[in-house]
């Protein structure tokens, strides 16, 4: 892989762009689509970095979450992270060559739930990189000038592009009203399972245990300051989690792997009176639950749907601080659009030392 950039503002209609399709299950091709025009109220971003998602990869295994179904050709890509290269008419507050962060979903801004300000929860929801909707694996993407922040001066596209799944986090503490001085057990050390335990330990919330399958991820999440790590063994983060807090549990335990049987196990490791916060997205469509976990604990349990309005937030913690999650091990690799095919095969591999793989499709 080579690493020259080529940048230009696009001037002529019609004019084609590289991007990377879900051609079928398991296969991605490399293909050119018209540059699109921005419309009034709209910019044109050269994009610089997309984070490849757990649920990118979802698509591209099974073609479906739910009842989210892909229709062949369709391109996914909702963490993203650009340059303004062309403002559209109407457009204020922006400038051409300044970057942004993107927030991925644009809600309608009239139902229910977007008068209410749950906007994540809008049924009639554009987001990028989810059936219908194209996402950015592909070189300029235009999106409406309210669904971007710019970006500080010392916060990169990548950690730019971060600042998506890292909302997850925040809306999930927002949820559980999570507290300094709190314990935690996370399930699940993908991306947002390390910007959960990252968040909480700025926060000053103790992380008691994690559990995670792969040897790799265990070790980013002991980089990131965690002493008891698990495997895919539910026992053992139950075990671990009742050592660290006297017998009693977590007070609240994150579950970020989508396990079929991660929610029984995270009622299994919360105290009486805790809560569960429910983030993955989960494998299969249903799943046994034992509810008398769940009574006699009396456990508030919350599901998690993306984010609500955190991208400033995010991008104000980043400006900060990169929260340790710049050099731990979680930003894996950095690919172009050629290389997405390849990337999608080593974050499904169990032994990959993967986590978070960012594309930049200035790479040729």
């Amino acid at each position: 892989m080579t690493t020259s950039k080529k940048s230009f503002t696009p001037k002529t209609p019609g004019r084609t762009m590289p991007a990377a399709v879900l051609a079928d299950l398991h296969r991605i091709e490399l293909t050119e689509v018209p540059i699109p025009e921005p419309g009034p109220g709209e910019v044109l971003l050269e994009v610089e970095a997309v984070g490849i998602c757990g649920s990118d990869l979802h698509y591209w295994r099974c073609g479906r979450i739910a009842d989210q179904v892909v229709k062949f050709p369709m391109r996914l890509g909702h963490e993203p992270a650009g340059r303004i290269v062309e403002l559209g008419k109407g457009v204020e507050g922006f400038r051409k060559g300044q970057g942004v962060a993107i927030e991925p979903g644009i809600p309608c801004g009239v139902c229910r739930e977007c008068r209410m300000g749950r906007v994540n929860l809008c049924p009639h929801v554009k987001f990028l990189g989810t059936p219908p909707i194209d996402g950015a694996f592909q070189r300029y993407l235009a999106m409406p000038a309210g669904a971007l922040a710019p970006r500080p001066e010392n916060v990169d596209a990548v950690m730019g592009a971060l600042a998506e799944p890292l909302g997850v986090a925040v809306h999930s503490f927002d949820l559980v009203n999570l507290r300094p001085g709190e314990r935690i057990a996370v399930i699940g050390a993908g991306t947002i399972g390390l910007c959960v335990i990252a968040l909480a330990r700025q926060i000053g919330a103790s992380i008691v245990a994690v559990s995670e399958p792969r040897p790799f991820r265990r070790q980013v999440a002991g980089r990131l300051g965690v002493e008891r790590t698990t495997g895919a063994d539910p026992k053992a983060l139950i075990e671990a989690t009742r050592e660290a807090t006297e017998g009693h549990g977590a007070d609240v335990v994150f579950e970020c792997s989508g396990a079929p049987e991660a929610l029984n196990t995270s009622l299994a490791a919360a105290a009486r009176g805790g809560r569960v916060a429910m983030i993955g997205i989960p494998e299969v469509d249903a799943v046994s639950i034992d509810p008398h976990l769940w009574r006699k604990r009396e456990l508030n349990v919350v599901n998690v749907r993306r984010s609500n309005r955190t991208l400033e937030r995010c991008l104000r913690i980043l400006e900060r601080t990169d929260l340790g999650l710049k050099d731990c091990g979680l930003l894996s690799a950095s690919v172009g659009l050629s290389g997405v095919q390849d990337a999608m095969v080593r974050l499904d591999d169990e032994r990959s030392d993967a986590v978070k793989v960012m594309v930049d499709p200035r790479l040729e």
